[in-house]
């Protein structure tokens, strides 16, 4: 006779509840098994290079989902975005490039990097150096805050022991003494611009806050040695000349510095590392800027919280399409930094930042359907933009949107709606494509539902039951990645208690029978009192399974929201329930 583990026997519990709780939720109009998905697709203009442009236009085409115009170029300069609802601006522009000016730059056509870099210095390393790196190198893997300090000591010791024995050579008469021992003298380390960039990389990877000052120091002290030949012993260090990785590494430590204002070190280092290759570096392709160096700078601007992040991020991306177009192929963005820049127009809470981030969307769509693999929105994409319908501030604002295949009809969408149509996109391209990459996890779920309990209608929580609804049927057909935990009962149990409170607010003045409406809403209020209520106890019976995780457990907001939806609407005996519910079933396991 076959044994169950109890994990497995804990497992079939949960599935079995979770199909009584899917029995349950109320039949919505978003209900995932009645509702047909609408893809996200592009119109090509035949070729070449190219930009979406305009604000998204949510457009229910049957098969041909979401369209946007293009035209024959990469990426758009900024545009106005026209957001209905604003009462104090009618329109939403993107800062003036007096926010962010970057200084215009050369790019070398492509024959002359080939070129260039074939005319670069090709100095031999002997058998010390290389072993010195190797180890600098091995060094600079470690994720800490002592490694880097003693990556510089040693680094440091041996460059002045290279320049002191230069100049005892020089003293003893000895020409070109640095390429002497370049060729003769295998005992003597002489640092060069990997030693240094494994230097700068160990600050990059150091936990200290102060490890992006002295990442620039070292690149500081690079440009030195390679530029101001009258401060070395043999002129001119072709050797510790900086390439595009040693830029890349401070960049980077930058970006991942908390220092205030270090993101604006990141966009100043990326126009000095411009200045460099075209004025100081013999236009070495080596050390011309590439989409990494953009992609860390453009991460960095987004997720530094400073005013006009958003906008100065995506000023970068049209730098990044302006060199595209003019003969730059490497200045490529890739799925990250789009959604670094879409998250950060989430966390701007600017009115209409939701259609901004839903622009960048169509333009990886459009990157995508002409061939550029790296632009293909991925899940993290997808939640990014659906998090900027959630917490745009103008959530609750309809917006006219064409409807139907012949494109006359419309129809009026508020943000958390057109979230849930995005919504419909993801899961419809996933069942088409099954590209693990646009699969919709519990992240997407849970947003739209935030999404739907932010917008504040009547019907916030019945639409949030059906994208609740949703989620539990496809962790129920195997999809581990829609597990459902507190944050996603807790999002539902919002949006119920947010439609308590629109139908709080309704006006029974104007109604033939004032009566009848106020009875009905009280029935209203009850029966999504109620909700909160079950949906509650279904966490708690979740949380209570054996061999569950604590992401079930409910918090302490989870239970002043059903208890102040309860206390709306004066079911005070549902409130006894709870507080017993707490101080009791919740303790069992604590």
């Amino acid at each position: 006779m076959t044994s169950t583990s109890p994990l497995a026997k804990a497992n079939t519990m949960m599935l079995v509840f979770l199909a009584v709780i899917i029995a349950t939720l109320v039949p919505s109009s978003c209900d995932a098994f009645s509702t047909s998905g609408r893809r996200v697709s592009s119109v090509t203009n035949g070729g070449g290079r190219f930009r979406s442009e305009g604000v998204i236009r949510m457009v229910d085409d049957g098969d041909a989902g979401i369209k946007v115009p293009l035209d024959d170029t990469l990426l758009p300069p900024p545009t106005i975005t026209t957001i209905d609802g604003d009462e104090d601006n009618n329109s939403q522009t993107t800062p003036p490039t007096t926010v962010f000016t970057a200084t215009p730059v050369t790019i070398t056509p492509t024959s002359k990097f080939i070129a260039a870099t074939s005319k670069r210095n090709q100095t031999k390393v002997n058998s010390a150096t290389l072993r010195f790196n190797n180890r600098l190198n091995q060094l600079a893997k470690n994720w800490d805050d002592s490694t880097a300090p003693k990556v510089e000591t040693l680094l440091l010791d041996a460059l002045e022991k290279y320049q002191l024995h230069l100049k005892e050579e020089q003293q003893e008469g000895t020409s070109s003494p640095s390429l002497e021992y370049t060729k003769k003298n295998n005992n003597m380390i002489i640092p060069n611009t990997i030693s240094f960039t494994n230097a700068i990389t160990a600050w990059a990877r150091c936990t200290r806050k102060d490890s992006a000052k002295h990442a620039q120091a070292l690149l500081d002290q690079m440009l030195h040695l390679y530029s101001s030949p009258k401060h070395n012993i043999d002129g001119k260090w072709d050797h510790i000349k900086p390439n595009k990785i040693s830029y890349n590494s401070v960049i980077t430590a930058w970006a991942r510095s908390n220092e205030r204002g270090s993101a604006r070190k990141a966009e100043e280092l990326l126009r000095n590392m411009y200045d460099f290759y075209n004025n100081d570096s013999g236009l070495d392709i080596n050390c011309k800027p590439d989409a990494r160096s953009f992609n860390a700078v453009i991460n960095a601007v987004a997720r530094s919280r400073d005013k006009n992040c958003a906008d100065r991020a995506k000023f970068l991306l049209d730098e990044m399409g302006r060199l595209y177009n003019e003969g730059d192929d490497d200045l490529l963005p890739d799925a990250l930094t789009f959604g670094a820049i879409i998250n950060a127009y989430a966390n701007s809470l600017e009115k209409g930042a939701s259609d901004k981030a839903a622009q960048l969307l169509m333009h990886m769509e459009s990157l995508y359907s002409m061939g550029f693999e790296e632009a293909k929105p991925t899940t993290f994409v997808y939640n990014a933009c659906l998090n900027a319908f959630a917490k745009d501030p103008l959530i609750c604002v309809k917006n006219e949107v064409q409807a139907g295949g012949n494109g006359n009809s419309t129809q009026s969408l508020n943000r958390a709606e057109k979230a849930e149509q995005l919504l419909d996109s993801m899961e419809k391209r996933y069942n088409e494509e099954k590209d693990w990459r646009i699969k919709p996890d519990i992240i997407s779920y849970s947003t739209v539902i935030n999404a739907h309990a932010n917008s504040g209608t009547v019907n916030s929580g019945v639409n949030a039951d059906g994208i609740l609804r949703r989620m539990l049927h496809r962790y129920l057909m195997g999809d581990t990645k829609c597990r459902p935990n507190a944050i996603v009962f807790t999002a539902a149990i919002k949006a119920h208690s947010t439609s308590i409170d629109a139908t709080l607010s309704l006006d029974d003045s104007e109604e033939e029978d004032v009566e009848a409406s106020k009875l009905l809403r009280q029935e209203q209020l009850k029966a999504s009192a109620k909700r909160c209520e079950d949906l509650l106890q279904e966490l708690c019976l979740l949380y209570q399974l054996p061999g569950n995780d604590r992401s079930l457990k409910p918090t302490s907001v989870t239970f002043e929201l059903v208890t102040g939806a309860l206390t709306l609407a004066e079911d005070w005996e549902g409130v006894k329930r709870i507080t017993a519910l707490r101080e009791e079933g919740m303790t069992q396991r604590d």
